[in-house]
């Protein structure tokens, strides 16, 4: 049986300096109960004996792959609510208080607004996107939360998706259930763009994006991502 609380679930791969700063910024965390839930998906860096290292938190391991290891943590939660959120992300002040208000309804879920680490004004343009409802202004980025029982009902997160496996479930969530944007903002890197290029990477997740709205199937959206995102 689950507790009533947040089971914060976030998959990693070489990330140990964004683990120290969300671990940092989690362990401040205030008016919520909730457990944090590391997946590592064979690190070669020193994550995992941060991971190790790091009071009040809790690692799995799981084979790489961003919906495999998502639903690993979501296996290993022990609270009623999921939240699933990327661990290069900074979370606003009042991120509890925000989550909280979500909370509303079982079959509800809900992401965040993002702004981006970087002033480009595409960037801009595209964080400012994320306050709209619709499914093409949404990605993993935003974080996820969602009701284990719901989450439980919809499948989980695709594993035969290893790019838009984010849209697909919230793709479902639309159609079956309720969904909110909380205002946030929370901010994410923008390395991906600096090593791209902003309009370059901008334009390909654009291209992904109308992709997966015509029905285009997992393997060639990942096929199209392996040849045109570094």
């Amino acid at each position: 049986m689950t507790k009533k609380g947040v089971s914060i679930v976030i998959p990693v791969w070489n990330e140990a300096q964004n683990i120290r700063v969300l671990c940092t910024q989690l362990a401040s965390l205030k008016g919520l109960e909730y457990e944090v839930i590391f997946v590592d998906g064979g690190s070669t860096d020193n994550s995992i004996s941060l991971l190790q290292s790091t009071p009040h938190i809790r690692y799995i391991s799981h084979p790489k792959g961003r919906a495999q290891q998502l639903n690993a943590g979501a296996r290993e939660a022990r609270f009623d609510w999921l939240y699933f959120l990327h661990v290069d992300s900074l979370l606003p002040p009042d991120f509890a208080q925000q989550l909280l208000s979500a909370q509303s309804h079982p079959r509800q879920a809900a992401c965040f607004r993002i702004r981006f680490d970087h002033p480009h004004p595409l960037l801009r343009l595209s964080a400012a996107l994320t306050r709209i409802k619709h499914l093409s202004c949404r990605g993993g980025d935003q974080s996820l939360l969602i009701h284990r029982d719901f989450f439980s009902e919809l499948g989980g997160f695709d594993p035969a998706y290893s790019v838009c496996e984010d849209l697909k479930l919230i793709q479902k969530i639309y159609r079956k259930g309720r969904f909110k944007i909380l205002p946030g903002p929370l901010t994410t890197q923008a390395r991906r763009f600096e090593q791209n290029g902003v309009a370059y990477l901008l334009f390909h997740f654009g291209v992904i994006q109308f992709l997966f709205a015509l029905g285009v199937g997992p393997q060639k959206l990942k096929r199209y991502y392996d040849r045109f995102v570094r």
